[in-house]
């Protein structure tokens, strides 16, 4: 089995029995001596700091735009759940937007310490009158209220 390692495994003492991988990205997002010396004993044991393939990249962060997910994925979620899909791996990571994005590309995830996240559609609605905003628009084009972000189930109507 091929585990794709987000940033948050790194923090805490946890196992994964496969073929372990991350990106330079989360990489660059160790800065505690803890989640940097966790990363030199896996790097001993097998782990390998790869970078996704562009092409999956571009699939990821369109996905993220379909899901709604993109406005709170940095580039380092983005890059693991690229990886996901370049290995055929489970994304590991307790944040709810990766494995959001991972479902809608039928990426295997898991959560570490979380709940795993249940597959979702992002909208921005209007605060005062309730439209739905177009992801373009700040604020909403009828009332100019503030948009607030709300997810409906895949294959749900409200």
């Amino acid at each position: 089995m091929k585990y794709i390692l987000d940033s948050p495994y790194f923090f805490g003492d946890y196992t994964l029995d496969g073929e372990l991988f991350t990106t330079p990205e989360v990489v660059g997002e160790l800065k505690d001596l803890a989640s940097k010396m966790r990363f030199e004993i896996l790097t001993e044991n097998g782990l390998v700091t790869t970078e996704p393939e562009a092409e999956h990249v571009f699939a990821a962060t369109n996905a993220a735009l379909k899901s709604g997910d993109a406005r709170v994925l940095s580039d380092t979620d983005i890059s693991v759940i690229a990886l996901g899909l370049t290995l055929e791996g489970t994304v590991i990571s307790d944040d709810f937007a990766v494995q959001n994005v991972c479902r809608h590309l039928k990426i295997s995830s898991k959560g570490i310490l979380q709940r795993n996240a249940k597959k979702r559609v992002w909208k921005k609605i209007c605060s005062g009158c309730g439209a739905e905003i177009p992801a373009d628009e700040e604020d909403c084009p009828i009332c100019g209220s503030a948009p607030i972000r709300r997810g409906t189930e895949k294959g749900k109507r409200r």
